[in-house]
């Protein structure tokens, strides 16, 4: 191994050798063109990444393909929206495109088209019902106002969730379609003149719409849990996938807010509550029904179902102690349009890190210890479809052989760095963060020359025990770590910039939209020579690094054992106590979680020993270096031992115990969501035989969580 100081060095070099210039050149390179995954378009744009890699000096750079279901427009003829009166008289019809503003950027054919991926095609005609976000909630307090969806058309807001699940709920009461739209309230919040929108600002303009996936699951929709190869038996119908809830049975198309105004302003029935009305200027109605009696709106959606072949591209580092170990750095290069920001901000800072590293081995001599993997998956935007398609080939391989795997989906902001990971990583994300130079010139300016100090200030310690670490969230479900995680049990860091001050659940405001060109990236928010997409490019590149090159891979897991202890099992002790008062049913959960406890205490104990002797061969005399394998191969099984394949029968490929996708949103995750699951159906039992019943899988999954946190005290253990 390098020693440390030399490996510091390694890092302050590397760091240096990434430069804006370049994945400026690279943006442009790959967003020339829209690029929606199956087209020829982004067959081009594989071949380009591909090229890239190779000229930047990427060692065994492939293909890997899959045949999946995808889901097109017709983009002849636009899906549109009519407004019709009794008499059959069109008082308003929507284009169905989005207006270009810079035609030498956005001004491909059919680039504009407005349309969301997996909708059912029809024409169905019906009145309206507004359903502010729709959540489960939100429907349900229609159902308690007496506003009927059943037989209407739902009108649902953006953000506060994943679409797709917007849509489900809309199915589930009975909506025969969805129209979704951008409220200025989101994507518009100073105004929605010209001054205060693209490309005079960030905001969305008034024509402006967000594409997307409506597909319920990730992955081929045709081939759960099996990876989708055309000589391989897909086990699911697209009838099936439709039966089950996968792919919706109903229209759905986007709208902008240009044209979600001439439906809402129509729109009579009650005054929407407080909280749900929206930014346009005047007051929004629940309906269902207009002003002028009889009037209806007609969804046109055309679409349809292809079979495709997508290209994820992978390519190496060849590690030279251990090269069956893999740092894994990951991004998706399929986009809606052209798609600067999400995806090919990241796509052009990866094929940089690349060209970096290969630049910092030629300069010094050094080569990483450990194997670094790059991957750019395909068919990310449909539903992380290439990422988990690799995963559930490679699921063997990987459970042996990757290490951890850093993701970068996209860079659309410059307010602050951000990060989301396990409990196990925090402590080298934060060592890494403070040594990337801060890249805004304003920050620097108040004394704060590092990321990790705009981090720390922006996202403020919700830790009590460790104040030096910023806010951190677990992984959800938005992008292509999400396999990785919750199937296979491998560490992941998903990280960008984030501005704090936009609405919850946005990503930006001009997300998914056809105005993601260069223009967005190099003149609004990133002005200084891609600085931001740089300083990204520098976490992630130092952040291989250090997990390649440590002796003992730095992964943390006396953090994490307290962090099961101290927080979710404290949590959960608080959260089962109504369950305790006169529930004889609860008497065997009550007596797994005070098992757990026991279980869990003994695994902090052991993970200090493990740390104790981890310290031993860091000292600086210490050369055992088959004694750190040993070690880290231990610290790496512990991950695994919290993937069960029996946690959720009904969704199997959420398989870990601690974190999962959430069922109401997949952009959320949850922390032991099938002990909260039984805890909620054991509330909600009406029968003494139902809450019997669930009370015993109550006290099955906390067993389920004991038996891993058993497993991972065996693992860190000298003997068995």
């Amino acid at each position: 191994m390098v020693n440390k100081a030399k490996k510091l060095s390694i890092g302050k070099q590397l760091i240096e050798n990434l430069k804006g210039e370049n994945i400026k050149d690279y943006l442009r390179l790959i967003t020339s063109d829209p690029h929606i995954a199956g087209t020829q378009n982004n067959k081009k744009v594989g071949e380009k990444i591909l090229n890239l890699w190779k000229k930047n000096g990427l060692e065994n750079v492939h293909f890997v393909e899959y045949e999946v279901l995808l889901s097109y427009p017709d983009f002849d003829n636009p899906n549109h929206i009519s407004i019709v009166n009794r008499d059959g008289k069109i008082l308003y019809k929507s284009n169905g495109t989005s207006p270009v503003i810079f035609p030498k950027e956005q001004g491909a054919p059919n680039a504009g088209i407005q349309w969301v991926a997996y909708s059912a095609p029809g024409e169905n005609e019906g009145e309206i019902v507004y359903c502010h976000y729709g959540r489960k909630e939100d429907f349900e307090k229609l159902k308690k106002l007496g506003i009927k969806v059943a037989g209407n058309i739902a009108m649902i807001r953006y953000s506060h969730g994943f679409r797709g699940d917007k849509v489900g709920f809309a199915q589930k009461f009975g909506a025969i379609g969805v129209i979704l739209f951008s409220d200025p309230a989101e994507v518009a919040q100073e105004g929605t003149d010209k001054a205060h929108v693209y490309p005079n600002a960030e905001w969305m303009p008034k024509g402006g719409v967000q594409r997307g996936s409506v597909l319920h699951q990730f992955g081929d929709p045709l081939t759960p849990l099996t990876p989708a190869k055309p000589d391989l038996y897909k086990s699911r119908t697209i009838e099936e996938a439709k039966a089950a809830g996968i792919l919706p049975k109903i229209p759905v198309l986007p709208l902008s807010y240009k044209d979600a105004y001439e439906i809402l302003v129509r729109l009579s029935g009650n005054l929407v509550p407080f909280e749900w009305q929206g930014g346009l200027n005047f007051t929004y109605h629940l309906g269902p029904g207009f002003h002028e009696s009889g009037t209806k709106v007609k969804l046109s959606v055309k679409a349809k179902y292809e079979k495709r072949e997508i290209r994820n591209i992978v390519g190496y580092i060849y590690g030279k102690e251990e090269p069956d170990k893999y740092v894994i750095l990951g991004n998706h290069y399929d986009a809606w349009v052209y798609g600067s920001i999400d995806p090919n901000s990241g796509t052009s800072t990866l094929a940089e890190v690349a060209r970096a590293m290969t630049q910092t081995m030629n300069e010094t001599g050094w080569r990483p210890s450990r194997t670094i993997m790059f991957c750019n998956w395909d068919a990310e935007e449909y539903g992380l479809i290439g990422s988990t398609e690799f995963v559930e080939e490679f699921e063997k391989q990987l459970n042996e052989r990757a290490v951890v795997y850093l993701n970068v989906d996209l860079i659309s902001a410059n307010n602050s760095f951000d990060a989301a990971t396990i409990p196990s990583l925090y402590h080298v994300v934060v060592d890494v963060a403070k040594r990337i130079p801060n890249p805004l010139e304003s920050e620097i300016i108040k004394g704060r020359k590092t990321i990790y100090d705009t981090w720390i200030k922006t996202f403020p310690s919700n830790f009590p025990s460790h104040p030096e670490f910023p806010q951190m969230n677990i992984p959800a479900g938005g992008s292509d770590h999400t396999a990785f995680l919750n199937f296979v049990g491998i560490p992941v860091v998903d990280f960008r910039y984030h501005n704090a001050s936009w609405s919850h659940g946005y990503e930006y405001p001009l997300y998914h939209s056809l105005y993601e060109t260069k223009f967005l990236n190099e003149h609004i928010f990133d002005t200084n020579n891609l600085a931001v997409h740089r300083a990204v490019g520098q976490f992630w590149a130092e952040l291989a690094r250090v997990f390649a090159d440590s002796p003992i891979i730095p992964v943390n897991i006396t953090f994490y054992a307290e962090t099961l202890l101290n927080v979710y099992v404290k949590d959960l002790i608080k959260d089962f106590e109504p369950l305790e008062n006169g529930y004889s049913e609860a008497k065997d959960a009550k007596k797994q979680l005070s098992n757990l406890i026991k279980n869990c205490e003994e695994f902090l104990k052991q993970s200090h020993q493990l740390e104790n002797e981890i310290q031993k061969i860091q000292k600086p005399n210490s050369k055992d270096n088959f004694r750190s394998r040993i070690l880290s191969n231990r610290i790496l099984s512990v991950e695994r031992c919290f993937i069960n394949v029996y946690i959720r029968p009904e969704n199997p490929s959420k398989r870990h115990l601690l974190y999962s996708v959430s069922d109401k949103d997949l952009y959320s995750s949850n922390v032991m969501s099938g002990v909260y699951d039984a805890i909620d159906n054991f509330i909600n039992s009406k029968t003494d035989k139902n809450k019997l019943a669930a009370g015993k899988e109550l006290a099955k999954q906390i067993s389920y969580i004991q038996a891993a946190v058993q497993c991972a005290i065996n693992t860190i253990k000298e003997y068995i």
